[in-house]
This record gives C-alpha cells, sequence and structure tokens, in this order.
C-alpha cells in the first residue's frame, strides 16, 4: 500500500537518493550527487503519505483529490463539525 522504497529524486539535479538505516523525523538527506539539500525524513514521509491518500482518493471518486484532503483534515481537525448519524 504505501511505497516504501524511500527513493528520493533530487529538485537541482534529478539524481536518486535513499534515506539509510532508521533516520530520525530531523534528519536531512543531502543529495548524493549534487550534495544540496533535498528534505527532512519528517517532509518525506509526510509528502510520501499525501501522495498517496491522494492515489487512494482518486481510485473511487473523479473529484480534485486535493480538495477532498482539505476537506477531510478540516472535518478530522474539528470533530464537533461532524454529522451524527
Amino acid at each position: 500500500m504505501l511505497n516504501r522504497s524511500r527513493q528520493v529524486t533530487c529538485p537541482t539535479c534529478s539524481g536518486t537518493n535513499y534515506w539509510k538505516g532508521n533516520p530520525d523525523p530531523t534528519s536531512a538527506l543531502h543529495c548524493r550527487y549534487c550534495e544540496n539539500f533535498v528534505t527532512t525524513y519528517d517532509d518525506y514521509i509526510r509528502s510520501a503519505i499525501q501522495h498517496e491518500a491522494e492515489q487512494l482518493l482518486a481510485q473511487f471518486t473523479e473529484a480534485r483529490t486535493a480538495d477532498d484532503l482539505a476537506y477531510l483534515k478540516r472535518v478530522l481537525a474539528e470533530p464537533e463539525q461532524r454529522l451524527s448519524a
């Protein structure tokens, strides 16, 4: 379900980079080719989860998934706004 390859493409040179071991959330990944900062592990995980959620929503609906995720976040953040069945 979740892409666990830990493969990250450098936005500067498009080189492929990988996380090694079990990094801390604040661990920074630098490109092994151009040595530029790529991302932190926390940001990488958040991005991977959001991408995965967008793909799952796209399988079940033809709506704009970014808007659906924003709505879902709002509803989950404010339980009093949920409709009771």
